[in-house]
């Protein structure tokens, strides 16, 4: 029973390791090697002059620049402590942003990037919650409002069945 025990609180703790807990880090800091790209498509009405100015404007609200290159549609933000309150106590956590726009200017894709200093090295990963709130941002900004049915909700055509 005690080797159980043991088990258990070692799965624990490695759980904990693994997805950032124990480190320092906030709870929405996700460890992961490879980042995965968010995609918003922007509405067919805003031009790729208003939409980078959205971008940039969005983006310099809450981090610092450090690249910016307009005519490749790119911009990417320096390492800094996240800008939710709480986070900004812990100088060992830091975020960073990485947006571009796709070849065709209708696209805008982006990554939030964050490591956490365990003593030794910086261990990547994102946050959830910075990517979750930037995405916000993005869609109220650059998205095509979503029209209500005012017949309600319909179902797919694939769905309906079959008299």
């Amino acid at each position: 029973m005690k080797n159980i025990y043991t088990i258990g609180l070692l799965l624990i703790a490695s759980t904990a390791l693994f997805n950032g807990c124990g480190t320092g880090a906030p709870e929405s800091f996700m460890r992961m090697t490879k980042q995965y790209w968010e995609v918003i498509e922007v509405k067919a009405s805003v031009k790729y002059d208003d939409a980078w100015q959205r971008v940039i404007y969005i983006v310099t609200k809450k981090f610092e620049l450090e690249m910016i290159s307009k005519e490749d549609g790119y911009v990417r933000s320096a390492f800094g402590p996240s800008y939710f309150s709480e986070d900004m106590t812990n100088d060992k956590y830091q975020v960073r942003i990485v947006a571009k726009f796709t070849p065709d200017r209708k696209k805008v894709e982006y990554k939030i990037e964050s490591r956490i200093w365990d003593g030794k090295i910086w261990l990547n990963g994102s946050d959830v919650r910075v990517a979750a709130n930037m995405r916000k941002d993005f869609v109220n900004s650059l998205v095509e409002p979503v029209k209500k049915n005012p017949a309600g909700p319909t179902a797919p055509a694939d769905s309906l069945q079959q008299q």
